[in-house]
């Protein structure tokens, strides 16, 4: 039963698309049983929201919940709401890890589709990611998607060069780099018709080389300023974001 009436605002929880395929879904994840039980305190005939992270959405009933499983019937299935209509991809320069880490889950918050750290001339030799790290910012990214509203899952890639980057940047309508030299402001370059697909670069706390400057020009990627102060690394691509939102119906 699929169908298009407003879901209520209950807990979210983004979960393999597999389990939403029957009217009666079996939960086994270790830590989602963990969160459930232990944390949440959930029990039998509270509701959850479950998403499979591709726009679809289901209301459940818990019917049953112990240490190892839980078991719930699907009462409603819908779309998911809470999507950008613009698809925004943000190359965020690796950068300190904590502030990396903040950065990404407001950068969900504020919409991004996806998020791919970049190795910048500049980025630090210790701001590097193993599985480890990567596992850590996707878990970060699938919170800060759950407690926003969002109705499907932000990725958050493996590193990349910047040159590398940019190839993977090249199928956007509009590409930013966001950077404090520059003469133009982000307002200038938006309004009019509406970009299908926006990608976002944002350097690291060393700012930019001019070599990746010129690199990112014969990319036909826009240079543009947030204003005449100058912003962390962390704090810049948030403030485009937030930016791209006023402007566009993201």
């Amino acid at each position: 039963m699929t169908d298009s009436t407003p879901i209520p605002n209950t807990r979210r929880f983004f979960v393999d698309p597999a389990w939403l395929r029957a009217d009666r879904v079996v939960i086994d994840d270790p830590a989602l049983i963990h969160q459930w039980g232990r944390v949440l305190r959930l029990s039998a005939g509270e509701r959850v929201m479950l998403l499979d992270g591709q726009g679809l959405a289901a209301i459940v009933e818990i019917e049953t919940i112990d240490r190892k499983r839980a078991t719930g019937q699907i009462i409603a299935r819908c779309q998911a709401s809470g999507e950008p209509a613009i698809a925004i991809d943000l190359y965020l320069a690796l950068i300190r890890p904590e502030r990396f880490e903040w950065a990404l889950q407001k950068a969900v918050e504020l919409g991004a589709r996806r998020i791919v750290p970049v190795v910048f001339a500049r980025s630090l030799p210790g701001d590097r990611a193993d599985a480890h790290r990567l596992a850590r910012w996707q878990r970060i990214a699938t919170e800060a998607a759950e407690q926003s509203g969002r109705g499907r899952l932000p990725v958050v890639t493996a590193p990349v060069s910047f040159a590398a980057a940019l190839v993977s940047s090249s199928d956007a309508d509009l590409a930013l780099l966001l950077d404090e030299q520059a003469t133009v402001h982000l307002r200038e370059v938006v309004g009019g018709h509406i970009p299908r697909q926006i990608a976002i670069f944002s350097g690291p706390e060393g700012g930019i080389e001019p070599a990746e400057r010129s690199a990112a020009l014969a990319h036909d990627i826009r240079a543009v300023s947030l204003g005449p102060r100058i912003l962390r690394a962390e704090t810049a691509p948030l403030t485009a974001l937030a930016m791209l939102q006023y402007a566009f119906p993201i």
